[in-house]
């Protein structure tokens, strides 16, 4: 993508900009065992105090709004609090993925969007939104400002989870983002711009985006409008589930042109639980380096087509060591087919450290056969 001229916002060079952590005036799977006791749940079927939305009546999401609204919130991150938007570590990544809000009105804190996951009290909202704050102040849709505290962060899926104290709340349902379908019908609900409560409305435009934000890249692209101040908001469902968290736009202008990217919910269950339990996202790894498989590599290694991932290097010191070389090509994990690069390091990613998980390789031209251990990684 070119970075001419183009205003950036984590939602522009025809450029990606995170669509939230607005300030004041300025641009901006295998799911998680229930094991909480007292803590909440975010896995499983919804707790008793999730809203079940209505069915649509005569083309109006009116009935449905009014009934998710009461889950989504504004969230505050104010100077005293310490507030430091979440940037990118690489200076390409930054030009592209800039933090106008950093640039020209850090004084100002930030401003976002989040939901209510748990009747408990437990908000999902961006990384990027909260920065490094340990506090925020979150606006429930009735005008209430209530203290929160930040959970956790996962920088790597720019995810973030508050507790906010008090009872009763009343928490989203979970759709199912993996059965979401291109074409289907979706709507948003956020704080654009800090103006309060929002609704845009459009289809599911692609899914499986990569846009270069993280490692585990997997967005859902809509063209509900989607503007700084919506990051960490609810994307629902024609039934009024949330299937995704609204995060990123692509802008030439700073604002919403009808490409705007999701968090798809599976991810976002799977990382909040882990939050909400740890306090921080733990990761299976197995130390090695892939990389994609052109048509070149796939005739130079005798592959027949260019699925898998090309194993480029291995850590001596990783879990894999032992079983895999560089020059294999990983077709096969733990009996699921992998099409490209990142659908490997998802998987990885998901696997508990300490399982042993079959592997299935192309090695010289053959088909091979491998066993490899999960190592761990601790993501704060």
């Amino acid at each position: 993508m070119s970075s001419k001229s183009f205003t950036i916002l984590k939602i522009g060079g025809g450029a990606l900009a995170l669509a939230g952590s607005a300030m004041a005036g300025a641009y901006f799977a295998d799911r998680l065992p229930v094991a909480f006791d007292a803590a909440p749940s975010l896995a499983g079927s919804a707790p008793a105090a999730t809203i079940a939305a209505p069915v649509v009546k005569g083309g109006s999401l009116a009935d449905m709004v009014a009934a998710v609204e009461p889950s989504v919130v504004q969230i505050q991150v104010k100077p005293d609090e310490g507030f430091q938007p979440a940037g990118l570590d690489s200076d390409d990544l930054g030009q592209l993925f800039g933090w106008p809000e950093a640039r020209e009105a850090p004084q100002q804190g930030g401003l976002g969007s989040g939901f209510i996951v748990d009747a408990k009290g437990i908000v999902v909202t961006n990384n990027h939104v909260v920065g490094n704050a340990r506090t925020v102040t979150v606006q429930l849709s009735d005008g209430r400002e209530l203290a929160g505290r930040v959970l956790g962060r996962d920088p790597k899926t720019d995810l973030a989870v508050i507790q906010i104290e008090g009872r009763d709340f009343k928490a989203v349902a979970w759709g199912d983002s993996d059965r979401a379908r291109v074409g289907d019908s979706v709507f948003a609900v956020g704080s654009p711009f800090g103006l309060g409560k929002t609704v845009t409305s459009g289809i599911v435009s692609a899914r499986g985006r990569e846009i270069g934000a993280g490692p585990y890249d997997d967005f859902l692209q809509v063209d509900a409008a989607i503007n700084s101040g919506n990051s960490g908001g609810p994307l629902f469902d024609a039934s009024g589930r949330v299937i995704g968290v609204n995060t990123a736009i692509f802008s030439p202008s700073g604002g919403n042109v009808g490409i705007g990217f999701a968090i798809p919910a599976e991810m976002v269950r799977r990382v909040a639980q882990q939050i909400v339990e740890q306090g921080h996202v733990s990761r299976g790894r197995i130390g090695v380096a892939l990389q994609a498989i052109t048509p070149n590599i796939a005739r130079a290694v005798d592959a027949p087509d260019t699925r898998g991932a090309l194993i480029a290097q291995v850590d001596p010191d990783g879990s894999a060591a032992a079983s895999v070389r560089p020059g294999d090509i990983v077709r096969r994990f733990n009996g699921k087919a992998i099409e490209a690069p990142r659908d490997l390091a998802r998987m990885v990613a998901d696997a508990k450290a300490g399982s042993r998980l079959p592997m299935s390789v192309l090695r010289e031209g053959r088909s091979v056969e491998l066993t490899v251990t999960i190592g761990g990684e601790k993501m704060a």
